[in-house]
């Protein structure tokens, strides 16, 4: 691999980076959290795609990218074999693109940008695709239908489509805004040491590797699917006990719930176990592939780990887009600069 390798930065820096996005897929959700960061889900897509950018430009070879994402999701598979099969899909898209966009340093602003619009949107669309699947166009009539009786409207407005677009649209601006940050960051990083020597942290020699227990977006979602499901027994209590008035017909009420019940069964006996079947299957064969690179980042990962956790800790004096500011450049700087 090292021959391979832009050898204007040490190699150590490339493995580094694979750690810290490694540690953002299987452990940062969790510190995060626990320390009651708020817009976690966004830091740690937005942490995703810098490290893809800081590897496409410290090591724009042939392919750098693509490992560094085989490595990243053989790492999640053993740190966090709770994630879902929709979690790997986030993390090959990523950096597919990244290893497409990113190999001409000549328009890297414009590809990183673009990278992150891409990798925020798939990530919107995807939650919406989850839902649309599980619950059916129906359920979607439905919310628009209840909130023109709710309102009083005497046409149906698509606020349920109207939701959707704007959540898209959200990710995207976010998107751009990242990709603007990330593209900055990677051209100015390695100066950083220097005009930052106030955000070097001293590291402690950590060797225990954890696996996760939770992993955080299943936890969302599955409140989200709790929030979704009591929506629709209100309705249907309500329709059973008022059946004169019902704010739904019943029939479509039952028929949504019958539907999102047993495709949440298919998925989770059948479907999402076979799909990780396989996806063990193939990352199995690449890890043996990857044995020397598996190797330099599983002793790289807890130092990481205990640096993301530091990072924190030490942005908490500020406040707002301040901390965030201050928590991206210590974790960036003690990576690259070692």
């Amino acid at each position: 691999m090292n021959q391979h390798l832009n050898q204007s930065y040490p190699v150590s820096v490339y493995y580094r980076l694979i750690a810290l996005w490694a540690t953002c897929e299987a452990f940062a959700g969790g510190i995060m959290h626990a320390a009651k960061v708020p817009f976690t889900g966004m830091i740690i897509s937005s942490l995703a795609i810098i490290c893809i950018s800081l590897i496409g430009w410290y090591f724009p070879s042939k392919g750098s990218v693509l490992k560094a994402t085989i490595i990243v999701a053989i790492f999640k598979l053993m740190l966090s074999p709770h994630a879902p099969p929709t979690a790997y899909l986030a993390v090959f898209f990523q950096g597919l693109m990244g290893q497409l966009l990113l190999s001409n340093k000549k328009y890297f602003r414009v590809a990183t940008v673009l990278l992150a619009v891409l990798a925020l949107v798939e990530s919107a669309v995807q939650r919406i695709l989850v839902l649309v699947i599980i619950y059916g166009n129906q359920f979607w009539h439905a919310i628009d239908e209840f909130i023109r009786k709710t309102t009083g409207q005497k046409q149906v407005t698509q606020y349920s489509s109207m939701l959707a677009v704007g959540y898209i649209t959200l990710h995207a601006f976010v998107g751009i805004f990242i990709g603007f940050v990330a593209a900055r960051i990677a051209i100015t990083s390695n100066q950083w040491r220097t005009k930052h020597p106030e955000l070097l942290i001293i590291q402690t020699n950590e060797t225990k590797m954890e696996t996760v227990a939770k992993n955080q977006n299943r936890f969302k979602i599955k409140w989200l699917f709790i929030l979704l499901f009591s929506m629709l027994l209100f309705l249907f209590i309500q329709a059973l006990l008022d059946p004169g008035h019902p704010i739904l017909p019943l029939g479509k009420i039952t028929w949504i719930i019958l539907r999102a019940s047993l495709l949440i069964l298919a998925w989770h006996l059948l479907i999402g176990p076979l799909l990780m079947t396989w996806l063990k299957s193939m990352l199995g064969k690449q890890r043996s592939k990857y044995g020397e690179e598996m190797e330099q980042v599983a002793a790289l990962i807890p130092q990481t780990k205990d640096l993301f956790t530091k990072a924190v800790r030490a942005s908490a004096k500020e406040k707002g887009l301040a901390r965030l500011k201050y928590f991206f450049k210590a974790l960036l700087v003690n990576t690259i600069a070692g």
